[in-house]
């Protein structure tokens, strides 16, 4: 049920695509829910239902069964009181090219009673410079700023953005990242897509793991890691074959990996002890403490490794 904190809703919500090349079902049953004041990202690979799900919180897309609400508000009969107080970024949205810069931001700016003032947006996300420039000019990376900025400037209570780190260079990419935490921290609500373990892991306050058209599971990233991925694991190599001994004592620390490369892992909680007893133990060496990361809690959440692979574009 919606309260009144509930930003966004989705309950077994379903999409089907018919297409040249066979059926696809986007959404399998979407179902999650995303409190007010946070930054929640959704979490997976293309084609996950990440970008179909986001699309319809403000009506461009249409689900074939199940209940959407946005802001308690339902997409498909509310769609103008939604776009007062709801702003989406989509994925390569398209402006108009010829205009600048500035003179983009302005026109945008006239369609809101209330807009966030322009200059400090572009300020903000670094675009000044870019102030005079047409719209067809800009790289890649500085046209998704861009989007993001024009998002921005409606000043809205709820900001949906759909992949807005990418194509960005690391610098650009950690410099939006902060900008997005104060937005949070003034109170907007943001919503984003990604298949950045690092960007979900640095910025989100909640996850939502997407896969198969479904949210398969959510939660803080702290705590995704430690339902899927356990605790620590010290790590190490072997010369030779481990003696009896020490593997009975690792054993009773925790549980204990000897791969045929001679490769070793053993996941416990004590460290401290299992690095004392490694470095008295003849023919072990190379060892380390290795901390379990959202890619190894999505990995055991969907049984596949999520691989981002971006770009970086000059200005």
């Amino acid at each position: 049920m919606t309260t009144p904190n509930t930003a966004l809703e989705l309950r077994d919500v379903r999409k089907h695509y018919d297409t040249p090349g066979g059926s696809i079902d986007a959404l399998a049953g979407m179902t999650l829910t995303a409190e007010q004041h946070k930054i929640h990202a959704f979490l997976g690979p293309n084609g996950a239902g990440k970008s179909t799900s986001l699309e319809m919180t403000v009506g461009l897309r249409t689900p074939d069964s199940g209940t959407v609400r946005t802001l308690g508000l339902d997409p498909r009969t509310d769609r103008k009181a939604i776009s007062r107080r709801v702003a989406i970024q989509p994925q390569e949205a398209k402006v108009f090219e010829y205009l600048r810069v500035g003179e983009l931001m302005e026109l945008w700016s006239s369609f809101y009673d209330h807009p966030y003032p322009s200059v400090d947006v572009l300020e903000s996300l670094e675009l000044t410079k870019f102030i005079k420039r047409q719209v067809t000019k800009l790289s890649g990376g500085t046209l998704q700023r861009l989007n993001v900025a024009l998002a921005m400037v409606s000043d809205p209570e709820l900001l949906i953005l759909d992949e807005p780190s990418a194509g960005l260079d690391p610098r650009a990419r950690k410099k939006l990242w902060s900008v997005l935490g104060s937005w949070r921290d003034r109170g907007t609500t943001i919503v984003l897509s990604t298949h950045s373990m690092e960007e979900a892991t640095a910025l989100a306050d909640s996850v939502f793991i997407v896969d198969r058209g479904r949210c398969v599971s959510s939660g803080t990233p702290e705590e995704l890691i430690s339902s899927f991925a356990g605790g620590p694991t010290v790590v190490f190599h072997l010369s030779g074959d481990l003696p009896r001994d020490a593997g009975a004592q690792l054993t009773s620390l925790g549980e204990l990996t000897v791969n045929p490369d001679r490769s070793a892992a053993l996941n416990t909680a004590r460290t401290d002890e299992a690095l004392a007893l490694l470095s008295r133990t003849a023919g072990c060496h190379d060892l380390s403490v290795r901390q379990p990361t959202l890619g190894d809690a999505y990995l055991a959440a969907t049984g596949t490794e999520l691989t981002a692979t971006t770009t970086p574009e000059g200005d």
